[in-house]
């Protein structure tokens, strides 16, 4: 077999927007420098959670029957257990997954055969731990072929845009409506994460095609009400400031189970996503999809905590999202 070198695999890679080659390893960013240091001395938590290998992936063309892929593995969210899913011509065949504990840069590698002839490989690193790639690795002479995609995509959101709790990568419903759209989608998703207007006047590099925007059970369930409405507004403007031309889907709270609680916020979940509604009506091309309905009222579609979905919940999520108005002159 014969490892792929670095400038091979920035070809592949989707869902990042920095790569880097360092001690040996190859690692993957979804967030800018200039994001990163804002979280850095902002909240360490979500600092550590940036380094997330949420929505990255490695997609190309081979005939290659063999694969062999290994990695360095450490924390990136408050959940230490991962999952790579190797998928061919997009099923899911087989996974390097585990659990790495309170360790970091901990090593796992798997070898996979492949079915004969041309297929499309996609490797999906995991939303819950930093994944940097050690090897990949490919028959002696086979082709690889980078996959492209049809538009770019921002994900902003909180710990459902970054996948918790998914059991695979594939499951979270980031990564089924950016395949639906044939995106190149870099998720924001930040588990605990708020409305932040600092964080909405920093930039990417590139220019999006499209943005989606999933905040607000957070800001309800732990802010005030004052600090939600300045703080929403901000986001938005400065959203929409960097971006002026590109559409703004903002995706309100999912129905969760404490959801007619006022507690400190002194509103129920409805007052956030009513706020998000009328603010679209001064924010030019924004459209708000209502998440309250997206997944069914039955706490058998969300884990214990009756905030996030399970695989089920996720599944009704993504496919209530691929049918909606909004995303109608994006689908492939």
């Amino acid at each position: 077999m014969k490892q792929l070198h670095f400038e091979q695999i920035k070809d592949l890679v989707h869902g990042a927007v920095r790569v880097e080659e360092g001690d040996g390893i190859i690692s993957f960013f979804r967030f800018t420098e200039e994001q990163q240091e804002l979280y850095r001395i902002t909240s360490r938590d979500f600092y550590i959670k940036s380094f997330a290998t949420a929505g990255i992936s490695l997609e190309f063309d081979t005939d290659s029957e063999n694969l062999f892929l290994s990695v360095a593995v450490s924390r990136g969210s408050s959940r230490t257990y991962f999952t790579h899913s190797l998928l061919v011509d997009g099923k899911h065949i087989d996974e390097l997954s585990g659990d790495i504990g309170a360790e970091d840069n901990v090593p796992f590698s798997k070898s996979f055969a492949l079915k004969s002839g041309m297929k499309r490989v996609k490797i999906l690193f995991p939303w819950s731990v930093c994944s940097h790639l050690k090897e990949l690795a490919l028959d002696e002479g086979a082709k690889v072929i980078p996959v492209e995609k049809s538009l770019k995509m921002l994900m902003f959101g909180d710990s459902i845009t970054q996948g918790y709790d998914a059991a695979a990568p594939e499951k979270a419903y980031a990564i089924q409506l950016s395949g639906a759209l044939n995106a190149e989608a870099v998720n924001k998703g930040i588990a605990g994460e708020q409305f932040f207007a600092g964080f909405g006047k920093t930039k990417d590099d590139f220019t999006p095609d499209l943005i989606t925007v999933a905040y607000g059970t957070n800001d309800w369930r732990h802010a005030k009400r004052e600090k939600f409405l300045s703080s929403c507004k901000g986001f938005f403007e400065n959203v929409r400031n960097n971006y002026p031309n590109v559409k703004i889907v903002a995706i309100t709270p999912l129905w969760r189970v404490d959801i007619n609680n006022e507690q400190e916020f002194g509103e129920p979940l409805s007052f956030v996503g009513n706020y998000i509604k009328e603010l679209a009506k001064a924010i030019p091309n924004m459209v708000v999809i209502d998440g309250v309905d997206l997944i069914p009222h039955d706490p058998k579609y969300y884990q214990i905590d009756g905030v996030h979905p399970i695989d089920a919940g996720f599944e009704l999520y993504s496919k209530n999202l691929i049918e909606a108005e909004a995303f109608k002159g994006f689908l492939i």
